[in-house]
């Protein structure tokens, strides 16, 4: 429609500019051949005058000299009914003083012609005027006039043709102007369509070359603007995917709101933080719905303050939940809501407190035998060192405290180096059979009345394992046995091939673990009761060493017991692929 419109107005204005060209043509043209036409016609005028006036003078000549007479004789050369032709006596003419100038250029011997209105019949005429001469005198003047109506009448006769010319002109006008504007609207037309098309969203539009004119480097530069726009839209949808990838990655949980509180972007992290029900569903979140976090957050986008706080186990379930809030601000700076980053620290705070726990644990297990030490040096300093049996035996407890604090550090170095996953495993083909018999013969001296039985399901089975670090597995478990297991009880080493692994048992018909305790045993320095915990020789670290050795094989442990019904620890381990 605005295409047509401009088509329109440019046809229209092109042919209003003909029309005003070939109006100002022929309207010269008309006053060129009017003026051309009264020059030939005051011409020929004048020629027929000194024609007349010839012929007459070969009557003169012949002695016939009469005004009258030779006027009747030059009437017979009249061509036009509307002419008039006098012939004036030469001595009569300039005797008036409104003699025409044409007249008295006769009587002079010149011929002459003017053009003036006729003031009998108040016509535009042609006067000429020519002397008969006889000899070097006028005897009388030729003096004729005609309207000058026939010029206008040759130039109605012209009238048509101008007028189809003028038509032909402007019919010519129109079909170039159409051309010329179709040449000039097209391009924007197609501009103004490319235009409607990118601003729906299709950027692979571009405008077809024009050639190097304006309208050409015009699409030139428009398709050079739609590059430059793909370009840029394409940086910050890639931007945004970076970002939008970056935020739903996120461990932490990441919410937005706008003044109003209504929340403008979650991640999943946040959906499953604040509304678990909703992350699992198509639905998004509208409403932050725990009351202090929507405190800080209107407080951030209302005063554009930054906070940080732990929001309390209350309204979050428990869980300890940190929150960091900082306020969004719009082009101008002011705050146009608020952004939270929520971060689940109930594990790191448990840790926290397992490293105090941890602390204490390794305080108070250093301080026993220290203190132990101490007491028996002092009292050698004191004198007992002089009595050999006393300074022997307080000698052999001080040897035994040191060799307790020498394991418990050798404990806590490896459990440091498991932990932290800096322990290097020196993977082979192991026997199963091999190593389990070793250990049991190491470890049956310690045994003592106890029964030490192998239940062999498969005697030749090859697992992928550190040797040295799977017969320490295999001796925390069966020393932890032997510990808690009354003299006259038994224990059992067995392993079988289950689902593409090696699965190794220790079990004892000792006293048993109690339900409660039963999640608890592979903490560090963890104590059941104090009957067991009491027990000589232990660091309280066998079993946590023992889980995190199973675990940097690639395999898992687990315990079965109850009070009275003895212990069962299982363990798994890769089978080799021989």
């Amino acid at each position: 429609m605005i295409g047509r419109s401009i088509r329109a107005r440019l046809t229209i204005s092109y042919v209003l500019l003909a029309l005003v060209c070939l109006v100002l043509v022929a309207t010269y043209v008309t006053w060129r051949l009017q003026a051309q036409y009264m020059a030939t016609y005051r011409s020929v005028v004048l020629t027929q005058s000194r024609l007349i006036s010839r012929m007459l003078q070969e009557y003169a000549r012949e002695g016939e000299t009469s005004p009258a007479r030779l006027e009747r004789l030059a009437q017979e050369f009249r061509w036009r009914q509307d002419m008039t032709l006098q012939v004036l006596d030469a001595g009569t003419v300039g005797r008036d003083g409104a003699t025409p100038s044409e007249l008295l250029a006769a009587v002079a011997g010149e011929p002459a012609q003017t053009v003036r209105v006729d003031p009998a019949t108040g016509q535009q005429r042609v006067f000429a005027a020519a002397p008969v001469m006889l000899g070097n005198e006028p005897v009388a003047v030729v003096y004729l006039s005609v309207p000058t109506a026939w010029v206008w009448v040759q130039l109605q006769r012209m009238l048509p043709q101008l007028g189809i010319a003028l038509a032909l002109g402007l019919l010519a006008a129109a079909f170039i102007g159409a051309r010329l504007a179709r040449g000039l609207v097209e391009p924007v037309e197609e501009l103004t369509y490319i235009a409607a098309q990118m601003s729906a969203g299709d950027l692979t539009r571009t405008v077809r070359p024009r050639g190097p004119d304006e309208i050409g480097r015009l699409g030139e530069m428009f398709n050079q603007m739609a590059d430059r726009l793909r370009a840029t839209i394409t940086t910050l949808s890639a931007e945004q995917t970076k970002l939008a990838a970056v935020v739903a990655g996120m461990t932490d949980g990441v919410v937005a709101c706008d003044r109003s509180g209504a929340v403008i972007l979650a991640n999943r992290a946040a959906t499953e933080l604040l509304a678990p029900e909703e992350a699992a569903g198509p639905s998004e979140m509208h409403r932050v719905p725990w009351p202090r976090l929507r405190a800080v957050l209107d407080d951030a986008a209302q005063h554009g303050r930054v906070t940080a706080e732990e929001l309390p186990p209350s309204e979050t379930g428990q869980r300890l939940i940190e929150v960091h809030c900082a306020p969004l601000t719009d082009g101008a700076g002011r705050p146009a809501g608020a952004v939270a980053v929520l971060r689940d620290v109930t594990e790191l705070r448990r840790l926290e407190r397992g490293r105090r726990e941890l602390t204490a644990n390794v305080s108070h297990e250093l301080r026993t035998p220290l203190t132990s030490i101490k007491g028996f040096a002092e009292t050698l300093l004191a004198g007992a060192v002089r009595d050999e049996s006393t300074r022997r035996r307080f000698l052999e407890i001080i040897d035994q405290e040191t060799n307790r604090l020498v394991n418990l550090v050798d404990d806590l170095l490896d459990l440091s180096q498991l932990e932290s996953k800096r322990l290097s495993l020196e993977l082979g083909q192991v026997k199963v059979r091999d190593v389990v018999t070793d250990t049991v013969l190491k470890m049956r001296p310690l045994a003592g009345s106890r029964e030490l039985e192998l239940r062999a399901a498969e005697p030749d089975v090859t697992v992928l394992a550190d040797r040295n670090r799977l017969a320490q597995v295999l001796t925390n478990l069966l020393d932890n046995a032997i510990k808690f297991t009354r003299d006259d009880g038994r224990i059992a080493v067995g392993w079988r091939t289950l689902n593409g692994e090696v699965e190794l048992t220790v079990v004892d018909d000792g006293r048993g673990i109690s339900a409660a305790d039963l999640p608890h045993v592979f903490e560090r320095f963890y104590k059941t009761d104090r009957s067991r915990a009491a027990t000589p020789g232990g660091t309280g670290l066998g079993l946590a060493i023992t889980k995190h050795i199973v675990e940097a094989h690639g395999g898992r442990i687990r315990v079965a017991s109850a009070p009275g019904a003895g212990t069962t620890f299982a363990f798994t381990l890769p089978r080799d692929a021989d």
